[in-house]
């Protein structure tokens, strides 16, 4: 039978333009998309555990004949074309390019080969929930195991993200024998001559039903398969700058554990990723602080003094369970490390950065989730980018799920803490705890209490009458899991609890065991913090702007007392363009400005525009969604924080 480009009718079904779901989920980095999702699904695919996959990147220019019936696909986009003229100008652009590219004498080709993989198997029958099947017909359909990485079948998407044509070919080896190919091209909607209307999907095949086709397809001159796998063709790829250091650089931070485990060996052209040099390709980085964090994981692989701590068994409801070992963490710390957590899952692969595991200790870690049973929950969390948890997206029980990746959280909190916690400091201060402790020198030998002379007098006691402020309801949700982790972070590493209340309104007290700031309810007085120290820090507050500051919730916790750095956490009732922060110091009897040094901040779309004196200027400040500063003041003596917000 011939070889023809079959587009199914829509037949009164949906009408698709140029635009995407799938391929949109990727838009930003398409060549990270198609290395990330092209390794993973590789590895899911692997024949012999004990060998490592290998999965070749080659690129290739050839004469335009080479594309399977070009005479046939040029005649469809004209058809896009009329169909398409006048009324959506994206698809108008799209199809001008089509015609121009395949109008050429040469084409440009990508061929994305894998080995010891187990081929398309099903592409015999075509059945549906195969390999071949998932990957070839059907949409948003993923048939993998609970070892594997993906689960959404939206992956498959990205390599046509990469070909102008939106078209691939796909040629295979399964583990029975069979060789097969097919193209598919992943277009529009447009008008046959017979008047139907397609869906947009067609298929290069022999027959009506869209079936592969029997043997290889092979479209680069040199290369012939002798072993199971999958070869797929990307046609007309032109990523318009030095695509290979961009797939290296992909591989060295998305699968340096699985090179450097012996699980993956990646060729781009004639250069080879493995594991006797994937250490010299990532310490030859350039020198910038994504770099060095890359770094840093990468010597939790290899150093000595990693510490290795295995996840304990664990007992849900509805029958799940988790045998000890199905997640291990591995912790290293030392100086200017990012305190963060690297989440991966069964195969290796980079997933994203667990933050607000400890504010105070200087540690690098790696959580790698090994065992079945937890990769298939954790899977069922992740979103199609790979690069979230979120238990809402487990189906069947958002808050079991919620449960378990919280004690995760916690289990990763409590190991930081247990192995590194006494080598911070050999004790952790509670800022203002000293003001409700008794001072040793005012005790004798003998028991009898000494006193303290003081410079002012008391005349004489008002008392008034407090009138109770209703309380006030607050219809913020508290559902990110981000500020969830600080507000454990804050519980379990120094004993801080919210209180729900506004800060800047409070009255400067602490939580048992808590060292978290507040405000003041007695802004007059004359007291001086220090009359002797160098600076501005005896400076007196000076009068407030003449606007109220915007109501917040704020709390703060040191990372480095004795150098004066704090993390500041703060959520604005506002949205703003610009903010203004006035830190300051609260005192017994009045406040004073807390001088800055400097400030930062890692939270995206927050910036630190500068900073003068006791105030840090930022810009776009969200509302109702927590942001941190990192500020280190010009003051080192125990005191009482607070901050204030004000539209600048």
């Amino acid at each position: 039978m011939n070889k023809f480009w079959n587009f199914p009718a829509a037949t009164g079904g949906m009408i698709n333009s140029i635009n995407n779901a799938g391929m949109e989920t990727f838009r930003g980095n398409a060549l990270d998309a198609l290395t990330r999702e092209i390794c993973q699904n590789s590895l899911d695919a692997i024949k012999n555990q004990e060998e490592p996959v290998v999965v070749e990147f080659s690129s290739f220019s050839a004469d335009m004949d080479i594309f399977p019936n070009r005479r046939e696909m040029l005649e469809i986009f004209k058809q896009c074309e009329d169909t398409w003229k006048d009324r959506n100008q994206k698809s108008e652009d799209f199809i001008k390019d089509a015609l121009e590219i395949l109008d050429r004498e040469k084409i440009n080709v990508l061929r994305i080969s894998d080995f010891n993989t187990k081929g398309l198997e099903g592409a015999e029958d075509g059945e549906l929930g195969s390999p071949w099947s998932s990957l070839v017909k059907e949409a948003g359909s993923s048939n993998k195991g609970e070892s594997s990485g993906g689960s959404f079948g939206i992956g498959k998407s990205a390599p046509f993200l990469n070909s102008k044509l939106r078209t691939l070919f796909y040629s295979s080896v399964d583990i029975t024998g069979y060789e097969s190919h097919i193209g598919v091209a992943n277009i529009m909607s447009f008008r046959k001559d017979n008047d139907q209307i397609t869906l947009g999907n067609g298929y290069y095949t022999n027959n009506d039903k869209s079936k592969a086709i029997p043997g290889q397809l092979s479209l680069e001159e040199q290369f012939v398969r002798e072993e199971t796998g999958t070869d797929i063709y990307v046609m007309a790829f032109e990523p318009g700058r030095q695509w290979e250091s961009e797939v290296i650089k992909s591989i060295l931070f998305n699968f340096f554990i699985t090179v450097y485990n012996q699980k993956l060996i990646v060729r781009i052209n004639d250069f080879e990723i493995n594991k006797s040099n994937i250490q010299e390709l990532i310490y030859d980085l350039e020198d910038n602080e994504e770099n060095r964090i890359l770094k840093n994981y990468f010597n939790l692989l290899i150093s000595e003094k990693t510490i290795k701590i295995e996840y304990p068994a664990k007992k849900y409801k509805a029958g799940i369970h988790f045998e000890e070992g199905e997640a291990t963490l591995f912790l290293l710390n030392g100086e200017d490390l990012n305190r963060r957590v690297l989440m991966t899952r069964k195969t290796g692969m980079r997933l994203f950065e667990q933050k607000n595991i400890s504010g105070s200790i200087s540690f690098t870690g790696l959580l790698m989730i090994t065992g079945n049973q937890m990769n298939n929950i954790f899977k069922q969390m992740e979103n199609p980018a790979h690069n979230e948890w979120s238990p809402d997206r487990y189906e069947k029980n958002p808050k079991l799920a919620n449960a378990i990746y919280s004690d995760l959280r916690k289990f990763m909190r409590q190991s930081v803490k247990e192995y590194f916690q006494e080598q911070v400091t050999d004790s952790m201060d509670a800022v203002g705890l000293s003001d409700f402790l008794p001072n040793k020198n005012m005790i004798s030998d003998t028991g009898a209490n000494k006193t303290e002379s003081l410079n002012s007098k008391i005349k004489s006691l008002v008392t008034k009458e407090k009138k109770e402020e209703p309380k006030r309801k607050t219809s913020r949700r508290r559902n990110s899991t981000e500020e969830q982790d600080f507000e454990e972070q804050l519980s379990g590493e120094y004993g801080i609890t919210s209180t729900g209340e506004e800060g800047g309104n409070g009255d400067g007290s602490h939580g048992e065991g808590g060292n978290a700031g507040g405000g003041s309810t007695n802004p007059g007085g004359q007291n001086e913090l220090n009359p002797d120290r160098d600076g501005d820090s005896d400076k007196k507050k000076e009068r407030k702007p003449n606007k109220n500051p915007i109501s917040i919730e704020q709390k703060y916790v040191p990372t480095e007392r004795k150098n004066g750095k704090y993390k500041f956490f703060i959520s604005s009732k506002k949205p703003m363009e610009r903010g203004k922060l006035v830190f300051k110091v609260i005192g017994e009897q009045s406040d004073y400005d807390l001088p800055i040094k400097t400030a930062s901040t890692d939270d995206q779309g927050v910036v630190v525009e500068k900073v003068e004196s006791n105030a840090v200027y930022i810009g776009s400040v969200p509302a109702h969604a927590g942001f941190k500063v990192d500020v280190e003041i010009d003051y080192y003596d125990y005191c009482v924080m607070e901050v204030e917000l004000y539209e600048d």
